[in-house]
């Protein structure tokens, strides 16, 4: 089978070029070289995957040490020299100019005193992503989401990484939730190789997992969700919004996300996020599915005790153009396929509006401090449960994309 990101490129000597630059450009640790959002190459970002990962991924399998403890075996050939190895922990622990770690603090406590904000914020965030077709193509051929998937599983592994990120202080570099995120950079490389490997990958236009996909996610998970956490009842400042956006634009950006994909201001990002959605937009049988998947699993779980119908009618309003912000004019419900149900959306109304009135308690001064003061512990321990008490674990596994596909 023909990978076609290959293929693509052969038959287009100008864009290989320019794919081959800013593949430079990934592989310095940390660049930071900005330029005007209309300058940006998205085309060519998107055939990027992340150099600098696959690089030490190569020296593990080189050192035969790619079973096992892929983190801990990366700083093993780091304390040894090899180069690779070195220009990677450089890129994940470089602190970008436009990173303040205190600034992060009034985010991380907004979301912990948002617990039910918090929780629902997969019933858009991860739909939302799926406006890439490539996205949808690799998250469908996990089997993960898709149905007879492991949806419950899936849900809390991601959570442990939302709920974690609320750690300012773990997410500087060598904190235990920043390491964290460093596992899933590798989890994510693993599989786009594996892909690539088996001549899998069928879509001429993008790489799997590009540097476009995995940078537009700091706008789904930090600021989008800011919408959903106020939909949901939140109270949220124009602070602690920019605070939260600051805290998802330092992850997509240990993620490999490189920075001229994410911007130096919260103008800057949203300006980037906005094109680059637009630009990855497009509507795919593959995304339809998987958004079916992530309802059918949500419903299954205790978490979230609502009829499939209403968990519908939930994703529905979440992915409404009003909430999405970077894609006016487009439909992407009606593209998802979701249907509209009148009743079920007038009753998710009436809960919207319980849960603000409920939520006004958080605002008395007193209850505020004790609830981000507890908000993160008490967030830990429901993921925690979630999971059964089996630690998060972010391993590759063998995986096939289908040949066809629209």
């Amino acid at each position: 089978m023909t990978n076609l990101n290959f293929s693509t490129l052969e038959q287009n000597p100008e864009l290989e070029a320019r794919v081959n630059k800013l593949k430079l450009l990934a592989s310095q640790p940390c660049s930071e070289q900005y330029l005007d959002v209309k300058n940006i190459d998205l085309e060519a970002w998107n055939h990027v995957g992340d150099p600098l990962c696959e690089a030490v991924m190569a020296e593990l399998k080189a050192n035969k040490m790619l079973v096992g403890d892929k983190y801990t075996n990366a700083r093993k050939l780091q304390a040894q020299g090899n180069p690779a190895a070195i220009a990677f922990f450089a890129d994940v622990e470089t602190i970008p100019s436009w990173l303040d770690f205190d600034a992060m603090q009034l985010g991380a406590k907004m979301a912990a005193r948002n617990p039910i904000g918090m929780l629902f914020g997969m019933h858009g965030g991860l739909p939302f992503t799926y406006i890439d077709p490539a996205t949808a193509l690799v998250m469908g051929s996990t089997g993960r989401l898709a149905k007879g998937g492991d949806y419950r599983r899936r849900y809390w592994e991601t959570a442990t990484g939302f709920v974690g990120a609320l750690d300012v202080e773990g997410m500087k570099p060598g904190g235990a939730r920043w390491e964290l995120w460093v596992r899933i950079r590798f989890l994510h490389t693993m599989i786009r190789m594996g892909i690539l490997h088996a001549d899998q990958w069928q879509l001429p236009t993008a790489m799997p997992i590009s540097q476009v996909a995995s940078a537009g996610t700091a706008q789904i998970f930090g600021p989008y969700r800011v919408n959903i956490i106020r939909y949901f009842g939140g109270k949220v400042s124009k602070e602690e919004e920019d605070s939260f956006s600051l805290m998802w634009r330092w992850i997509a950006r240990i993620e490999g996300a490189n920075n001229q994909l994410l911007g130096k201001t919260h103008e800057q990002q949203f300006q980037i996020q906005t094109r680059m959605h637009q630009f990855l937009y497009g509507k795919s049988k593959e995304a339809a599915e998987i958004t079916q998947g992530v309802i059918e699993g949500a419903s299954t779980m205790k978490v979230f005790p609502l009829s499939k119908r209403m968990h519908t009618a939930v994703v529905r309003r979440l992915l409404s153009e009003e909430m999405l912000q970077t894609l006016p004019g487009y439909n992407f419900p009606d593209d998802l396929e979701l249907p509209k149900d009148h009743s079920a959306a007038l009753a998710l109304e009436v809960v919207s509006g319980s849960l603000r009135l409920l939520n006004k308690i958080t605002h008395i001064p007193t209850v505020k401090k004790i609830v981000e003061h507890h908000g993160l512990r008490l967030l830990d321990h429901v993921v925690e449960k979630g999971l059964d008490g089996i630690k998060a674990e972010y391993q590759a596994t063998a995986i096939k994309c289908p040949a066809g596909h629209s």
